[in-house]
């Protein structure tokens, strides 16, 4: 048995060291340091760093661009996106979104857990769609470029549900949209 996991640990070595905390099977998981996804038709490239918070990976920053050709080009969570963000909320409740990083509208992939975080319901429906749209529009209506950045805050490395969110996006033109969201 220990030789059969170590041949499979030489030969798929992004499997084997995937968190037993991921649920979803069919698509990569993070993994603790550097992880970029390209998304939204191709037109969106984001890096996130994940790093460990008891025994679960969790995202405590991204960043990446967005072009105008993005838009539109993003996906729905899944149940697996879902129950992935259920078993990282940690505020009592088991209600929460599985909040796309990257919006859907942006061009966030929903079936992608490195694209996920457990999110405030009420936030992830009202102010911080309301900040993407804002995003959303200034890109299609300029056809510019966006830097986005997410920092992601917690309590302390026992918690595995960030309680803030920053989130920033630079235009091309030298506009910029910020704002900090409570994630509770």
């Amino acid at each position: 048995m220990f030789i059969k996991g170590l041949l499979l640990g030489l030969l798929f070595p992004y499997n084997f060291a995937q968190s037993s905390s991921c649920v979803c099977t069919t698509v990569d998981c993070p993994v603790e340091g550097k992880n970029t996804v390209i998304m939204g038709d191709g037109n969106a490239n984001i890096t996130y760093i994940y790093t460990m918070h008891n025994d679960y990976e969790v995202v405590i920053s991204a960043a990446g661009t967005v072009k105008p050709g993005s838009l539109d080009h993003g996906s729905e969570t899944t149940s697996c996106t879902q129950k992935y963000s259920r078993i990282l909320e940690d505020d009592g409740y088991d209600n929460c979104d599985a909040g796309h990083i990257l919006a859907n509208r942006l061009g966030g992939y929903g079936n992608i857990p490195t694209n996920i975080f457990p999110q405030n319901a009420n936030s992830n429906r009202g102010v911080y769609a309301q900040f993407e749209g804002a995003i959303y529009n200034y890109i299609k209506n300029n056809m510019i470029n966006a830097a986005v950045k997410w920092e992601f805050f917690y309590k302390s490395n026992k918690y595995t549900m960030p309680f803030l969110v920053n989130y920033t996006a630079a235009f091309d033109d030298g506009y910029t949209l910020t704002s900090l969201f409570t994630n509770k």
